[in-house]
């Protein structure tokens, strides 16, 4: 039985695990730079990250590893849209999901731990100051909604809210399928102009000349000479005074 509703268990992007990983594309960044001697700090500021592809592409990978863990529950999630909150001070990301569930099990999971499943009902839905819930949170409500917890076609929240119970129990959690949803993505493929920061120089002489492979104390000491006008009594090859006149070139094309 297909039913729409929330994807269960996804905690959202903001400030959990599923957060894009900026810090872990700096290393790689500064890494690169250091192999090819660019050694000024690169400006991490101007990165431009695809965050709509990554997040749909999290959300899928998360729909297709859920099932997975929960394969007495249900067969299959397909993702329809993702929402974010205006702002994040009381609510995450979320999405809206199609999950064929196998409805027998389900019911059955739910008498069985009817007692802990009030626990869950009055915890999440149990208002309090500071929040309104838009639900009822005992057992009977819940069970004539559902009509003995089988029909989810007038309300799918229900359906979404009984699954995080049961992967509750389950221990099913986000970082259970963390591995899962990694091992698929790759950071560095959302980064729009990744070689544009990794091959930029800051205007000095010292770095125009180590990035052309020039050794960096010779390259610190070209420099000095450089700007003390020092340099024209060095006797120098032809592949420095190259590169010299290439810098100076830049300059002025800049």
């Amino acid at each position: 039985m297909k039913i729409e509703t929330y994807l269960p268990v996804f905690s959202g992007f903001y400030e959990t695990q599923w957060q894009f990983d900026y810090n872990y594309i700096e290393e790689i960044i500064k890494e690169d730079r250091k192999e090819k001697h660019i050694y000024s700090s690169a400006d991490f500021d101007n990165l431009k990250i695809d965050n709509s592809s990554y997040e749909i592409d999290v959300v899928k990978l998360f729909c297709e590893a859920l099932p997975d863990f929960m394969e007495d529950f249900i067969t299959s999630i397909e993702l329809q849209k993702i929402i974010s909150p205006k702002a994040y001070n009381f609510s995450n990301d979320s999405a809206n999901v199609i999950i064929d569930v196998k409805i027998e099990n389900i019911t059955k999971f739910i008498y069985e731990n009817k007692e802990k499943f009030c626990e869950f009902l009055k915890s999440r839905y149990k208002s309090y100051d500071g929040f309104i819930s838009h639900y009822d949170y005992d057992f009977e409500s819940w069970e004539s909604n559902t009509k003995n917890f089988t029909d989810f076609s007038i309300d799918g929240h229900r359906l979404g809210a009984i699954l995080d119970f049961i992967a509750c129990l389950l221990k099913i959690d986000n970082y259970t399928i963390f591995e899962n949803v990694f091992e698929m993505i790759d950071f560095l493929s959302y980064v729009e102009n990744l070689d544009e920061i990794i091959n930029k120089i800051d205007d000095s002489l010292f770095e125009f000349l180590t990035s052309a492979g020039i050794e960096k104390d010779f390259a610190c000491y070209l420099e000095a000479s450089y700007n003390n006008g020092f340099i024209k009594n060095l006797i120098l090859s032809e592949k420095i005074l190259f590169l010299i006149k290439e810098y100076e070139n830049s300059l002025v094309e800049a």
